[in-house]
């Protein structure tokens, strides 16, 4: 009998250990920079459709999008423009996509290797993700015209840091 508590209690705790995050969706932020032109900006109506294990990595995934038509740059006018058909044309693409093919540790937190998908084109991309006990933190770069976004002619002008933050509950 003893042998059996002993054993229930263990495979108790390695469950508990083992839990997936509950990511916070409603305080997800998922932002990025244009670089060359300092411009700052959000998208919203982040959908989340993962698992994170933090003690299991190799059996976690991250997915989720996020509503082209919410892009904010703080300049309504600008925030328009770039929902039009020549940038990111949010009425025939609505949604921007990243689904992760392997998650795996490293010394700073973990990595997503993935695709993400912007006006239907799909391109690898990995994100370094921290986690400072109460959300992670996910940083990529992109070159915009890799999607097909050109705000400038010179490729080297269209760079884009994105940042998605998770807030998350064990």
């Amino acid at each position: 009998m003893k042998k059996i508590l002993v054993f229930l209690l263990l495979l108790s705790f390695g469950m508990l250990q083992a839990q997936p995050l509950t990511i916070d969706e409603a305080n997800a932020l998922v932002s990025f920079n244009f670089v060359d032109d300092d411009v700052d900006g959000t998208f919203e109506e982040f959908d989340f459709t993962g698992n994170v294990d933090l003690d299991d990595l190799s059996n976690s995934s991250i997915s989720g999008t996020v509503t082209t038509k919410t892009i904010d740059t703080n300049n309504w006018l600008r925030s328009r423009h770039l929902r039009a058909k020549k940038y990111f044309n949010a009425s025939d693409h609505p949604k921007l996509k990243f689904n992760s093919s392997t998650i795996s540790g490293v010394k700073e937190g973990f990595q997503a290797t993935g695709t993400l998908v912007i006006k239907g084109i799909k391109r690898p991309v990995v994100w370094s993700f921290t986690n400072n006990g109460e959300k992670l933190v996910g940083t990529t770069s992109i070159n915009s015209q890799d999607f097909d976004i050109s705000i400038h002619d010179a490729r080297n002008r269209n760079k884009v840091v994105i940042t998605v933050t998770l807030p998350y509950a064990e």
